[in-house]
């Protein structure tokens, strides 16, 4: 990975404003948040509860966790996108310790008193976190997150089925609305899909301009009609099966895919207008039943070997450098998970614009009009 643009990036970000506002209203997105009971209020050390996005810690590590610190129930419930996560905080969901948002959340999540401030006495190994992914907008002290990992927000495809792969988001449009009309998903996330209309517009992906958010709804809904699913947790399934010819997603489910002979095909592209970077963060929830559990466990997944087992079987960039000298050279030369310079000069990255009335009410009308 070319760490110069990389630096320079995240300097050109790392003053840049706080968005309370758009989180305070986020919890509109999904009505009535579940509840998870509470565990109790005593700090059991055997025990931890995590909400994080589906599949996205390798279960070996899991497995080493528990049998290392004698962890006899690791509970592991899942959301589709971070408005769901946000709703259900917001609804008095309690029984949490460990949770992933992405970076931007971070704020706001601090503002409505959501997560506990780290002592980071307790996690030695963030020693080892890239001193250029510290000190960003979304936390600028390191008090409340350790960067988990970063990537980017794509097309991933089957290139059997596309006689001229897509290179960029109007190549998508064209091709969902032509020759793969009915074979395309696009993740559950309201900040990801915006990404495509906004940048093949030649807009900002964190636009909340009147005029060029209409003109995205334009685009949406006009494509809406053709989109087989949003799915945040299955897509590489339906690609796998050739259900999907293109997904408009992250680069998580692509090493799986392509190490299997029948779907060895599939590729992923950062299209040619630009698109997002983003970062999830590791944070703990406020009041966590289990704190002593969860701290080892922020700890334990920055150990370097652990660390390059994530990255190796997620597929995301990792944010650690002693990490990073032991990913597997075929991952660590792969563009798709470490881009390359020319790919990072496109990139942006995101804002919290979850709470953008216009956002919200293109998003319910586009989702309303998913395949006809």
């Amino acid at each position: 990975m070319a760490g110069q643009d990389l630096d320079g990036y995240l300097k050109r970000i790392a003053a840049q404003p706080v968005s309370r506002r758009s989180f305070l209203a986020a919890a509109g997105l999904t009505g009535t948040a579940a509840f998870l009971a509470s565990c109790g209020g005593t700090a059991a050390s055997k025990e931890l509860f995590m909400y994080n996005w589906s599949a996205y810690i390798a279960q070996e590590n899991i497995d080493e966790f528990k049998k290392r610190h004698g962890i006899t129930n690791f509970v592991y419930d899942t959301y589709a996108n971070n408005e769901e996560l946000i709703a259900k905080l917001q609804g008095g969901a309690t029984g949490y310790d460990i949770a992933a948002p992405t970076a931007e959340y971070v704020p706001g999540m601090v503002e409505e008193g959501f997560l506990e401030k780290l002592d980071l006495a307790k996690i030695p190994n963030v020693k080892h976190i890239d001193p250029k992914f510290k000190g960003l907008w979304w936390d600028p002290t390191n008090e409340y997150q350790v960067p988990k990992d970063y990537g980017t927000t794509g097309i991933m495809y089957r290139g059997k089925n596309l006689p001229e792969p897509p290179t960029s988001w109007r190549e998508f449009f064209d091709l969902a609305k032509g020759s793969e009309s009915g074979k395309v998903v696009m993740v559950d996330s309201m900040g990801d899909v915006f990404v495509f209309p906004l940048k093949m517009l030649g807009y900002s992906l964190n636009s909340l301009d009147s005029g060029e958010l209409e003109e995205a709804r334009k685009v949406l809904l006009e494509i809406a009609p053709h989109v087989l699913a949003l799915d945040s947790d299955l897509y590489q399934d339906k690609l796998a099966t050739e259900e999907a010819s293109m997904v408009l997603g992250w680069t998580g489910p692509l090493l799986g895919l392509q190490d299997n002979e029948d779907t060895a095909d599939t590729a992923y592209v950062v299209p040619s207008e630009g698109s997002l970077f983003w970062m999830d963060t590791w944070v703990m929830i406020k009041d966590a039943p289990h704190k002593d559990a969860a701290y080892k466990w922020l700890d334990f997944i920055q150990e370097p070997a652990i660390q390059a087992a994530e990255t190796e079987w997620n597929y995301y960039a990792t944010c650690n450098t002693e990490a990073k000298k032991l990913v597997a050279a075929e991952v660590l030369e792969n563009p798709a998970v470490f881009p390359p310079d020319d790919v990072f000069e496109k990139l942006e990255g995101a804002e919290d614009t979850s709470g953008n009335n216009q956002r919200l009410d293109i998003w319910e009308e586009f989702k309303s009009k998913i395949g006809g």
